[in-house]
């Protein structure tokens, strides 16, 4: 893959028909765990997970038929490796996290270091010739970039994940995520592609509709009763849309107050957009900035918005069927009322999120009949477009 190029985009790159015949199918969906999800720098966590020496947690990947384990080392780096001991393939990490000081197998005792060394076995003597240098933990490549953990488990990756981001993405946040602290983490199986549920979570034009009672009127207003698009920007295939809020909108009583004890953190709030925001933070500086939607290839969602910020993966647990997971981060609290804020928060965001996976299953179980094959799709829904063709040209078919 050659390195990202941006362009910066006011409008979706073609309107109208876009082909759906083949994504969704078993068949494709084989292609894209050889193609995409094997080959692709993925993000499995945060480095805030694992502070400690030693500290791990267990990443099981479907879509890459592996287990993967990342780890702090003595030497405070993070590493990943297979979860399989090179004696007999069995696992050496059986919790979903936990600190250790050795890995070992619980079938042979064979014992593996945090960077992955085979230290110790029992009745070594009957192994003549073995070289415990050589029959290390198999090792999973793996880097941070601005508080995340991203893994590539092809053995030998065509690009660093500096590379694969391009210094547009790299240096575009200098820090802004690290501001935070994880607050909540929700997650839930989904009877859908990967690929629905993500495109649920990157336009604004459902809000109208399904978020009518709850959040609509911090996007919808008079002049744009169905949302609107700002900016548009292409970095190689990852991408981010800028969404804008409603101007006319008056908080309740209740948001305010989450607003006054939580720095602005609310949707539609003020805290980030009075900062002085680092580049890929609307650069455009858009009057009734909402958020950045921020899609690192294929399906990292990273999304600053007013305080705080949010993540969501959509992991292929089949070609219908999807682990979706969402984790907040707010400034930590320091006193009651700041908790209480939090939980606010917490609480809106869940129910707010509830709204956006009802829909999902009925939509695979319509693709699913093959009753139709194409979406017709507006400017709003410009991320869709543009996430289908990069799906489609790292797959090499489906456009």
């Amino acid at each position: 893959m050659n390195a990202p190029e941006s362009r910066v985009l006011t409008s979706a790159p073609g309107n109208g028909l876009m082909p759906m015949t083949d994504f969704f199918s078993p068949e494709y969906h084989k292609l894209e765990k050889e193609r995409i999800f094997k080959k692709c720098w993925l993000r499995v966590g945060n480095e805030e997970q694992i502070p400690n020496v030693g500290d791990y947690f267990v990443r099981e990947l479907e879509v890459c038929d592996t287990s993967i384990v990342v780890v702090r080392g003595r030497d405070k780096k993070i590493r990943a490796f297979h979860n399989n001991c090179t004696h007999r393939s069995n696992r050496i990490a059986y919790e979903p996290s936990g600190n250790v000081t050795t890995f070992r197998c619980r079938f042979h005792s064979w014992a593996f270091g945090l960077d992955g060394r085979l230290m110790a076995l029992p009745d070594e003597h009957l192994f003549p010739g073995l070289v415990k240098a050589e029959h290390g933990l198999p090792e999973v490549a793996c880097d941070t970039w601005e508080g995340f953990i991203f893994i590539n488990i092809d053995p030998k990756p065509a690009q660093n994940l500096r590379e694969y981001l391009g210094e547009e993405i790299y240096n575009g946040y200098n820090g802004f995520f690290s501001q935070f602290t994880q607050v909540a983490k929700f997650s839930v199986v989904m009877q859908a592609n990967w690929k629905v549920c993500l495109d649920a979570f990157i336009e604004t034009y459902h809000f109208s509709t399904v978020h009518k009672e709850s959040a609509s009127n911090v996007v919808v207003s008079r002049e744009f009763p169905n949302g609107r698009v700002g900016a548009f920007r292409e970095f190689g295939r990852h991408r981010i849309v800028s969404a804008l809020s409603n101007n006319e909108h008056k908080p309740t009583f209740g948001e305010m107050l989450c607003a006054k004890y939580s720095g602005g953190a609310v949707l539609g709030g003020e805290g980030t957009k009075n900062a002085k925001n680092p580049p890929q933070i609307n650069p455009e500086n858009l009057e009734g900035w909402l958020t950045d939607i921020l899609v690192v290839f294929p399906m990292a969602n990273i999304q600053p918005l007013g305080g705080f910020w949010v993540t969501q993966n959509y992991w292929p647990l089949g070609h219908d069927k999807t682990l979706w997971e969402m984790e907040v981060h707010m400034k930590a609290p320091q006193n009651g009322a700041e908790e209480i804020a939090i939980e606010y928060n917490r609480n809106f965001l869940r129910d707010v999120i509830r709204e956006d996976l009802q829909n999902l299953a009925w939509v695979q179980g319509n693709l699913n009949a093959g009753s139709r094959h194409y979406q017709v799709l507006g400017e709003n829904e410009v991320m869709i477009r543009s996430g289908y063709r990069n799906v489609a040209e790292q797959v090499g078919s489906g456009w």
